[in-house]
């Protein structure tokens, strides 16, 4: 596991295979690569619930699934990507939206709606980006006052409840 200088990445996130995490995790998130590396790109914010992996369960209901994830994505809560699809840059995969199965999502893509519905986002890479850092900003100061964190790969401890190659990130005091 491979944490970046500024992700943050909350208790409870259990953690399988070879992982390049320079993001930001909220609680309850699980990143399981079973089937090679998941890499994420810099600055994304996946929330509660998400699981992403490279080896999709369909008897389960809240997974993304995929290798790559690109740079400033927004993965919102109990989201769902399939297969394994790719997602680019400035992407928002919104609240219980799925992709379709092996799919190439291309930057600045919206999903949104019971549908599933796709938007390419309008607004100028500028406010964008300006927006998202504060985000960004945000997250890195209020997660770490709320939750324990594990502030690099020294944190994180083997966890044998799934398998000898299983993380965890352990519970480390921030108050």
């Amino acid at each position: 596991i491979n944490i970046g200088k500024n992700a943050v990445v909350c208790k409870d996130i259990e953690i399988r295979g070879e992982i390049q995490i320079g993001t930001i995790l909220h609680p309850q998130c699980k990143i399981l690569a079973l089937k090679g590396p998941i890499i994420f790109g810099q600055n994304n914010i996946v929330e509660e619930n998400v699981t992403i992996t490279n080896n999709f369960d369909y008897r389960k209901r809240k997974y993304v699934e995929g290798t790559k994830i690109g740079n400033r994505n927004i993965i919102e809560a109990k989201a769902r990507i399939l297969g394994n699809t790719s997602l680019g840059d400035n992407c928002v995969i919104g609240a219980v939206c799925s992709t379709k199965k092996d799919e190439v999502i291309p930057d600045n893509t919206v999903i949104f709606g019971d549908h599933n519905n796709r938007r390419t986002q309008t607004a100028s890479a500028n406010q964008q980006s300006s927006l998202h850092t504060r985000h960004l900003d945000y997250l890195r100061e209020v997660l770490p006052k709320f939750n324990h964190v594990a502030s690099d790969s020294q944190e994180a401890v083997t966890h044998s409840t799934h398998s000898t190659h299983s993380r965890k990130v352990k519970q480390t005091a921030s108050h």
